[in-house]
């Protein structure tokens, strides 16, 4: 479980580290998708919150688009991966999900809709 703590600062990493996690974290959320290939990622974050045992949860939260068979786009869902343990859930539109759940509980701070303590990462 995942508490509402403020987001701590993420520590400094090489921009070739940075890159290798941003990387993964497309990578493991593409695969969840129908068709991987076709994945667009957009507003993605990085923050590190406290679980409820006071342990670091390094995460990158984000939008991934997938589009349709038909060759259409689809609207951004909301998309998170935990760093440790190379794990994604993507939305899938219901607020009970496990993905929804641990996007609110993750990526969502009520004191700070727009986390702003929290890292832009490009796309």
């Amino acid at each position: 479980m995942i508490s509402s703590a403020p987001d701590a600062p993420v520590p400094s990493q090489s921009a070739e580290a940075l890159d290798a996690v941003v990387n993964k974290a497309k990578a493991t959320t593409a695969a969840i998708l129908t068709d991987p290939e076709s994945a667009e990622f957009d507003d993605m974050k990085r923050a590190i919150r406290k679980d409820m045992t006071g342990q670091p949860v390094d995460s990158i939260c984000g939008r991934v688009k997938e589009k349709k068979a038909s060759g259409e786009g689809v609207s951004g869902r909301p998309f998170l991966y935990l760093v440790k343990e190379d794990k994604a859930y993507i939305d899938d539109g219901y607020p009970e999900s496990v993905a929804a759940t641990w996007y609110r509980a993750v990526c969502i701070n009520p004191d700070s809709p727009k986390q702003d303590s929290s890292q832009q990462l490009g796309k």
